[in-house]
């Protein structure tokens, strides 16, 4: 098979892997004629909002591994290839010369063991760093449970590396992926964190979890999210979302709302910039996020006591929980009005504020501006409409 070919398949399985929040996007952040020709090329948005192009691709797909969910599954019919290291590396630059990407991710199925399969893709690095000379960005997958050793030498050549968690413990992750141990998955983790520590990498550490194939509960989640952050110094947890692959397991299971991925990672954002914890968060008898309201929102909904917030004098903590007040319009805030007051809502609309978000949870120099109508809070915290139109955002979040 030659390697076109074989990049289309290889490319296309590795899709699973999420690099980056989802694309709830302008079409001028995306690539649509790009990715329509080349679907191993996947745009990753940054928090600083830069769209950046990925070459994403598996090294191998005849995976050892049974996993309930997933396309490379052992028992599966499809067809199975690899790229030798040499190939893999001579494509993706074939390609970056050439425009078409500005990073490489590089995953793979788990063929012999994880030693010999991460061997392989230090190959593949090596080759790109050292022959080629290649600079730029590289987020390389960590198989569970190889050496101490092998680990030093990937970080090496690489930006980010990751290990997927998959599930938020044992018992979620048996209906995932039978053949896997959570411990073993979370000793791995640690293990790269720890020498992330030590070294601190461009891009530093993720991991990632399928969200809606288990029966797990978004409360559960950000629990396990909180304590990756805090203890384990995670850059970031990826959340993503199950969707059924035919021929396998669960090929009938329903697939997780786009909505639902969508407020989780809104979720966690407020967790790592904003000051919320797990316990902060609404949730519905399921244990769920609603997906018919933000979380931020839904707090502020459900904690009149808070507001109003006095625009001009309250710290920045405290504005950074007014809804529709980001990190960047509340540092603004707190800036400006050393020098003077803000007066009308013209003036937080030209810095940023989503106005017609905060206007009914501030004062202004101790005037309101809210209606005090609006839907129950009871009905906004139970509904669940797939169909709400979310605002265009750079996948900041900064005015959530």
């Amino acid at each position: 098979m030659d390697t076109e070919k074989k990049l289309k398949i290889l490319g296309q399985q590795a899709k699973f892997d999420a690099c980056g929040c989802p694309a709830i996007l302008d079409k001028k952040w995306l690539h649509p004629s790009l990715s329509s020709v080349y679907p191993f090329v996947y745009t990753a948005i940054g928090e600083g909002g830069r769209s950046v192009r990925l070459f994403k691709t598996l090294q191998m797909n005849a995976c050892r591994n049974n996993c309930r969910y997933c396309a490379n599954r052992r028992d599966r019919d499809f067809f199975r290839t690899w790229f030798t290291p040499e190939e893999l590396a001579r494509i993706f630059m074939e390609y970056y010369r050439r425009r078409l990407a500005d990073g490489f991710f590089l995953s793979s199925a788990i063929v012999k063991n994880s030693e010999w399969t991460q061997e392989k893709i230090l190959e593949t690095l090596k080759i790109l760093r050292e022959r080629y000379g290649y600079r730029g960005y590289v987020h390389t997958k960590i198989m569970p449970g190889i050496s101490g050793k092998l680990v030093q030498e990937i970080s090496r050549y690489s930006d980010r590396i990751s290990v997927n968690l998959e599930g938020i413990n044992q018992k979620y992750l048996s209906i995932l992926a039978p053949d896997k141990n959570f411990d073993i998955l979370l000793a791995t983790l640690k293990e790269i964190s720890y020498l992330n520590t030590e070294k601190p990498l461009k891009a530093g550490v993720t991991t990632q979890i399928v969200v809606g194939a288990s029966g797990e509960k978004d409360s559960e989640i950000l629990k396990l999210s909180r304590e990756l952050y805090k203890n384990l110094h995670l850059w970031r947890v990826y959340y993503s979302r199950f969707d059924p692959v035919p021929d396998t397991p669960l090929q009938h299971q329903a697939p997780c709302t786009h909505l639902r991925e969508v407020r989780l990672y809104q979720a966690d954002f407020l967790l790592r910039k904003y000051g919320f914890e797990p316990d902060d968060f609404v949730f519905n008898e399921n244990g769920n996020l609603p997906e018919g309201i933000d979380p931020k929102l839904a707090w502020a909904m459900m904690h009149p006591e808070f507001f109003p917030v006095e625009i001009n004098t309250a710290p920045f903590e405290k504005l950074l929980r007014v809804p529709g007040v980001g990190r960047i319009s509340a540092t603004r805030i707190v800036e400006i009005r050393r020098q003077t007051k803000f007066l009308d809502m013209e003036q937080l609309k030209k810095i940023g504020v989503r106005t017609g978000k905060a206007r009914g949870y501030i004062t202004l120099n101790g005037r309101f501006y809210g209606t005090g109508t609006g839907r129950p809070v009871a009905n906004l915290i139970q509904a669940c409409r797939p169909e709400e139109k979310i605002p265009f955002q750079p996948f900041l979040w900064e005015e959530i």
